[in-house]
């Protein structure tokens, strides 16, 4: 079936192009992942400062809401800020959790969370932020970045080495990412989980350096000490250090596994724009993606060389958040959806979709609301998408605006 814009007879095309979009028929696979990302960042998807009892009643029905979703898979943040949704030596408990940072809930969240996920046969993977330290920039706090670290809990990394801090371009705190201190505690923070925890995976979002870049001038001092030599540009050195991280956290991985024989995979969800096409920009790529021109890049705005990883097999598994619908004049779905289908082919990374549920309703591009099950289908055409996750956790809960709740009931006669 050929896709036509919604409330309207013009067929949906590939960019540039007079190719019609195809929407083949759909079969549920029971196999495939259909994952959700639980963020506990700011309260997103989790309460805060609940009573024991009261907090696992609202995880048990969280899970419950999950699987009756047919959801299969959790994509649980453990690491929002520099803490701890688990049982840890190294990280504060999460100030999301109980409202202080360090404060002991009486139970630890995420061993809950998995014994629970077990019951519905959902497997966990442990969501975790590398670099963020704190949410707000100083100026609204009134403070300065001092101040702000001794608000910490004394086992927080970022106050007990606040040489290994730095400012973003919107005056938030985050860890240097060049520091190898930063690097080695880290990938020593993820292994924590994996070696404490039954986790299915780990897995790192689209936040590396930040999308407030951080400014020049307060990393000029750790470029000069830690470039690889005086001819390589700041871009190159910002991707060189996420690259060390990724690596490290790979090698880590894989020296557990030689020795426990416990398989733990190592997934990254970035900015769906890797890099845009050498025919739409000056300095793109000749692999790039077809999008508008002025679209961010997750290689140069992020440092993250997400493809890379994939060529150097740093990275078990990849799910670009794709969250674009069809009918964007700027960035679509299809467009994006196909490219990463050709560099997983190519690069052999298992690839799951990203999807914006969470976009359902919120503007003119979004009102379609069978907008999420066209995607869905629209995945048939590649077979080496293993799945999809949806952001986030509150999405499949009803009554936030009704093409939203309309998109869920059309998700579940999908996946009927």
């Amino acid at each position: 079936m050929e896709l036509r814009k919604y409330q309207s007879d013009e067929l949906v095309k590939y960019w540039d192009t007079q190719e019609p979009i195809n929407i083949p028929t759909y079969t549920f696979c029971e196999n495939e992942v259909r994952g959700i990302w639980v963020s506990n960042v700011a309260n997103i998807d989790t309460p805060k400062g609940l009573p024991k009892e009261e907090y696992q009643a609202y995880l048990k029905q969280m899970i419950k809401n999950i699987a009756d979703f047919k959801l299969n898979t959790i994509i649980f943040q453990v690491r929002p800020n520099s803490d701890a949704y688990y049982e840890s030596k190294l990280n504060p408990w999460s100030r999301y959790i109980t409202g202080t940072e360090g404060k002991n809930p009486g139970f630890d969240v995420l061993a809950f969370v998995i014994a629970e996920a077990k019951k519905y046969g959902i497997k966990v993977h442990a969501w975790m932020n590398p670099y963020r330290i704190s949410s707000t920039p100083l100026e609204q706090l009134n403070m300065t970045k001092e101040e702000y670290l001794n608000t910490l809990d004394e086992l927080n990394f970022a106050r007990r080495h606040p040489e290994h801090t730095i400012l973003d371009g919107t005056n938030k705190i985050i860890l240097s990412p060049s520091h190898p201190e930063v690097i080695d505690f880290v990938a020593e923070t993820i292994m924590e989980v994996v070696n404490n925890y039954d986790v299915e995976g780990v897995h790192i979002d689209d936040y590396f350096y930040p999308y407030a870049k951080i400014p020049e001038e307060l990393e000029h001092d750790d470029y000069i000490k830690y470039r690889k030599n005086s001819d390589q540009s700041l871009d190159d050195f910002r991707r060189m250090n996420v690259d060390k991280m990724i690596q490290k956290i790979h090698d880590e991985l894989k020296k557990s596994f030689n020795k426990t024989d416990k398989k733990v995979l190592f997934g990254i969800s970035p900015f769906a724009i890797y890099r845009t096409h050498s025919s739409i920009v000056e300095g793109g790529w000749d692999k790039g993606s077809y999008n508008a021109p002025g679209a961010l890049q997750c290689y140069s705005e992020l440092y993250s060389d997400v493809y890379k990883w994939m060529q150097e097999n740093w990275i078990d598994y990849v799910v670009p958040q794709v969250y674009f619908p069809f009918e964007r004049k700027d960035v679509t779905y299809h467009d994006l959806t196909k490219w990463w289908s050709e560099r997983a082919k190519e690069t052999g990374t298992t690839l799951y979709i990203g999807m914006g549920l969470y976009q359902m309703g919120s503007n003119e591009v979004w009102q379609n609301p069978k907008e999420i099950v066209n995607e869905l289908m629209f995945n048939r055409n590649f077979d080496n998408i293993k799945g999809t996750i949806f952001f986030t956790y509150r999405d499949i809960v009803k009554g936030q605006n009704d093409i939203k709740d309309q998109a869920l009931e059309e998700i579940k006669k999908l996946w009927k």
